[in-house]
């Protein structure tokens, strides 16, 4: 069994700036009350610019168009966890999925399994979708275009035991009613946050490194819990 999960980010502030698309004054203006007078949406749409902008940059890591892969942890059988990370090159992070996909396939000859929790909701389409994107070539016969490769066990969805009445579990959660290892207090560290910190000082970045280490730890204990091996 070889545990695993990512961390993403948004791209560059330059990257982002071609892809954002700013509504236009007239889309705003269809979007408030009509009552107001064309001063008042011409003041409220130049108020709103930067907020829209931010959030647009906040959502940015969820998508594969807005964000690529930061770091990628994994942990083999019997070993500690190891992390595959960015600098700052933007070619960086093709080396990182080259790195994935190449253990992907040994993993697949050797019959071990690839686990990670809502990989199949998150991580697994946000890597492909990066890895075509950036020209890396993924494992053959890892997606048909509907079913993953066998290799991949998603603790979100062995849990959820085939019923869609419980769509999501935190994987802090399962930690907690298996009583094993808990997230970090990482001073502020989560994923929403990861880039933040990952891009600040040295100090900070080691945190979200560790963070990333603890997320797969638990993994690994919770599907170890759930009988996957």
């Amino acid at each position: 069994m070889i545990t695993f999960d990512i961390e993403t980010g948004p791209l560059p502030e330059a990257s982002l700036r071609e892809i954002y698309q700013e509504p236009t004054l007239e889309e705003f203006a269809a979007t408030c009350d009509k009552r107001w007078k064309p001063e008042t949406v011409q003041a409220k749409y130049e108020e709103s610019k930067a907020r829209m902008w931010d959030e647009f940059v906040s959502k940015a890591a969820l998508s594969p168009l807005t964000g690529r892969v930061l770091a990628i942890g994994f942990k083999p059988p019997g070993n500690e966890v190891q992390v595959r990370h960015i600098a700052a090159r933007d070619n960086e992070e093709g080396d990182v999925l080259y790195v994935f996909w190449k253990l992907t396939m040994r993993a697949i000859q050797s019959r071990e399994t690839m686990v990670g929790h809502n990989i199949l909701g998150f991580d697994l389409p946000f890597l492909l979708r990066r890895s075509w994107m950036l020209g890396v070539e993924p494992t053959s016969d890892i997606y048909d275009g509907r079913y993953w490769h066998r290799c991949f066990v998603d603790t979100m969805k062995r849990w959820q035991c085939g019923s869609y009445q419980e769509k999501f579990v935190k994987l802090d959660a399962l930690a907690q009613a298996f009583g094993v290892l808990r997230k970090l207090d990482t001073g502020g560290v989560n994923g929403a946050e990861f880039a933040k910190f990952y891009w600040g000082s040295a100090e900070e970045r080691q945190l979200a490194l560790q963070y990333l280490v603890r997320d797969v730890e638990i993994t690994s204990m919770v599907a170890g819990k759930m009988g996957v091996i």
